[in-house]
């Protein structure tokens, strides 16, 4: 039988796992900006169910909120409802909430993508806002715990704001995931430098810059840095750590938006056929910050409350666990 101490500190090696580790920690209280989808309701319930949450606020039209209470069948205290109608007000309410304070995660419901994140930029952290996905996919790197980044935020992949986008999938995959020093692999269609391809410049200068977390290399193909029969044929590329990533990355960093969404939709689409699993946590504010696609799966979107939780209460218990490859810190990146 596990001690309290082992159950604090039990492995996260699948996504599935997120959820069992978050309801072992600390409930979490979560605002659901646009608060009257029953969908929503219907998922913070279960993670109630699974002792993730404990405390749900919704922000929104208070007609539409009780019908949607009524249909779920959902226990909300009345002082627990926000009236707002319109979008930007039901933006400026849930940013009111997240200022008073109390509040660990927060949910994007019925409501405006473009306009809550505008809104919320007062509240930002951090120079870059990204999502962290965090997946295992039967096909790759045989189904072992990994991230990648950023599939659904960041619009303009500059030098600096990729390497904030490092910084972010870094941070949760040692705070979260116990990943002493994770291994980052910046992708390209080539690890050769390319004029005309400007993700390999850009994949290079991020290796050379070098990180006392991390390992960073590139450009990588995604191959070289998911597969070690790959590296086994083409051998190991003349990049900087390329002998500590290639074949073993334990972070994806995508060139752009547009790379990064296919991926999450192949990874997905694979979800819904039991290959693979996801969970997403939007970085860069004071709490942590779920955007739900419609196409994502109920298990993905528990998922995504649970790294959001265990985000949110790192502090009070450590890390969900040792759940990658990496080497001790270092003080150097060589």
């Amino acid at each position: 039988m596990r001690t309290e101490a082992e159950n604090q500190t039990a492995p996260v090696t699948r996504v599935v796992d997120l959820v069992e580790a978050a309801g072992r920690r600390k409930a979490s209280t979560v605002v659901i900006a646009g608060g009257d989808r029953p969908d929503d309701l219907r998922l913070v319930e279960s993670a109630r169910d699974h002792g993730i949450v404990d405390r749900i606020l919704l922000v929104g039209d208070r007609g539409r909120i009780a019908r949607a209470v009524e249909e779920v069948g959902i226990d909300i205290p009345a002082g627990d409802v926000i009236a707002a109608e319109g979008y930007d007000a039901v933006a400026a309410a849930t940013v009111e909430v997240l200022r008073a304070g109390g509040v660990d995660i927060l949910l994007k419901g019925n409501m405006s993508t473009p306009i809550l994140n505008r809104t919320m930029l007062p509240l930002a952290v951090r120079p870059t806002a990204s999502l962290v996905t965090v997946f295992d996919a039967a096909p790759i790197a045989d189904g072992r715990l990994m991230l990648m980044t950023d599939a659904g935020v960041t619009t303009v992949c500059t030098l600096e704001r990729l390497d904030d986008m490092i910084t972010n999938a870094v941070d949760v995959a040692r705070e979260v995931l116990g990943m002493e020093r994770p291994r980052v692999a910046v992708l390209s269609a080539n690890e050769k430098q390319i004029t005309s391809l400007p993700s390999t410049k850009l994949g290079l200068e991020l290796a050379r810059r070098g990180r006392p977390d991390a390992w960073v290399c590139g450009p990588l193909s995604f191959d070289l840095a998911t597969d070690p029969g790959s590296v086994a044929v083409k051998g190991l590329p003349d990049i900087p750590n390329a002998e500590r990533v290639a074949g073993q990355a334990d972070i994806l960093v995508c060139p752009g938006l547009d790379a990064a969404n296919i991926l999450y939709k192949v990874i997905t689409a694979l979800s819904k056929y039991g290959q693979a699993s996801l969970a997403g946590i939007t970085m860069g504010f004071d709490v942590p910050y779920i955007i739900i696609s419609r196409a994502d799966t109920m298990e993905t979107r528990l998922a995504s409350i649970a790294l959001c939780s265990l985000w949110a209460q790192r502090a009070a218990g450590g890390t969900a666990g040792p759940a990658g490859s990496g080497d001790p810190p270092a003080g150097d990146q060589s």
